[in-house]
């Protein structure tokens, strides 16, 4: 008997909403909640090969047991590989890319970096859907649970507001910012939104958050 499935996320739905059957090559950089973004990924392009990506070996090791339940799995190479280093794949290898809550823990230099890898192996006309943070989060609401703001790489340092001995760090990034620094890096725009989705504080998302918030997302589609 297969586990119950995870709970569904809406910015991951929407993400699986920009796959085309015929797609050969995927690219999702941070493995999703237990492979399941990956698992639909091959049942929707039975002939893609699908390279999952992480740099948390623990998170590696429990998305790895979880999707073995599956046949797809067959279709999924899943590793450690850090994406704002350069990656061993040819130019233009892959038809979609999926990055969802995982660029936002990178650094402006370290965007930088990872944005051109992704440009370089993105084939033409290739997707990129990316979503991350906004910088209207109910997290930066409360001047007490900021710890630092760096201007020069962007990342801010803060407590979680559930569990404030819990202390976090990424970028918080306006539809323009990502906009403008997509663009930057050559990406044709296809779509900008923000939107809201409770989001979960565990890696197997059982646990939502306890702010009676949700949380807010920007996402953007881009083509190279």
């Amino acid at each position: 008997m297969r586990e119950k499935a995870f709970k569904p996320s809406k910015s991951e739905k929407r993400g699986l909403k920009q796959l085309k059957s015929t797609m050969k090559n995927i690219l999702s950089i941070g493995i999703s909640t237990g492979g399941s973004a990956e698992i639909n990924m091959a049942k929707t392009c039975p002939e893609a090969k699908i390279v999952a990506t992480t740099i948390d070996e623990k998170g590696l090791k429990f998305s790895i047991e979880k999707m073995s339940n599956y046949k797809e799995f067959a279709q999924i190479e899943a590793k450690i590989e850090d994406v704002s280093k350069p990656m061993p794949y040819s130019d233009n290898t892959f038809d979609y890319v999926y990055a969802r809550l995982v660029l936002h823990y990178l650094d402006k230099q370290q965007l930088n970096d990872a944005l051109n890898e992704i440009y370089r192996v993105l084939k033409s006309n290739g997707i990129l859907f990316i979503v991350a943070r906004n910088n209207k989060e109910w997290e930066l609401t409360k001047p007490e649970f900021i710890i630092s703001y760096d201007e020069v790489t962007n990342m801010t340092t803060y407590y979680e507001q559930w569990k404030k001995e819990v202390v976090r760090e990424r970028q918080f990034l306006s539809e323009k910012q990502l906009e403008d620094i997509l663009m930057q890096h050559k990406f044709k725009i296809n779509s900008v939104k923000s939107y809201k989705e409770r989001l979960f504080t565990d890696y197997e998302r059982t646990k939502q958050n306890q702010s009676k918030k949700p949380n807010f997302l920007t996402e953007v589609v881009a083509v190279k």
